[in-house]
């Protein structure tokens, strides 16, 4: 935010920004009818030893995976051809019991890795190609949001 941003402003866009954030996690979680539910309702310490993966769209994918590496010794990484040919699929997975911000930043560090295996570059949303948005309580809102997103895979 902008230091032009007034004391008052800045508490309500700081708000806003929580508030994006925490309504992305909740919509994660929202059963629609027809269409089912937006993410699992396992037991946490269920979900949480789960193995997390993504679909690198390259036959000779191998490591080091920095941004995987980066979250300690507790992760265990596997990789396995993708069916039909589609590249290689990567898995990763914490021993023990982790917790949801270390959930998140497995799956966070998944995309950023199939993006630098992919592209080159791990891609950005910011800063925005038309300029730096307004300093509004929806902008802060979508900030909020966005700065969660690759920690929840949606957005």
């Amino acid at each position: 935010m902008s230091s032009a941003v007034s004391g008052p402003l800045r508490q309500v866009l700081g708000k806003a920004a929580q508030l994006g954030g925490a309504a992305l996690g909740t919509l994660q979680h929202t059963r629609i009818p027809g269409v089912g539910q937006a993410s699992t309702t396992e037991p946490a310490d269920v979900a949480a030893r789960r193995w997390r993966a993504v679909t690198v769209f390259r036959d000779d994918l191998a490591g080091p995976f920095p941004e995987l590496e980066a979250l300690g010794p507790d992760l265990e990484v596997r990789m396995q051809p993708a069916p039909g040919g589609r590249g290689t699929e990567l898995y990763g997975r914490f021993h023990g019991s982790p917790t949801e911000d270390q959930v998140g930043e497995l799956r966070a560090a998944l995309r950023r890795t199939k993006q630098l295996a992919e592209v080159g570059e791990v891609l950005r949303v910011d800063p925005q190609p038309h300029g730096r948005r307004t300093p509004t309580p929806q902008g802060a809102a979508l900030e909020g949001a966005a700065a969660q997103a690759p920690k929840e895979g949606v957005l």
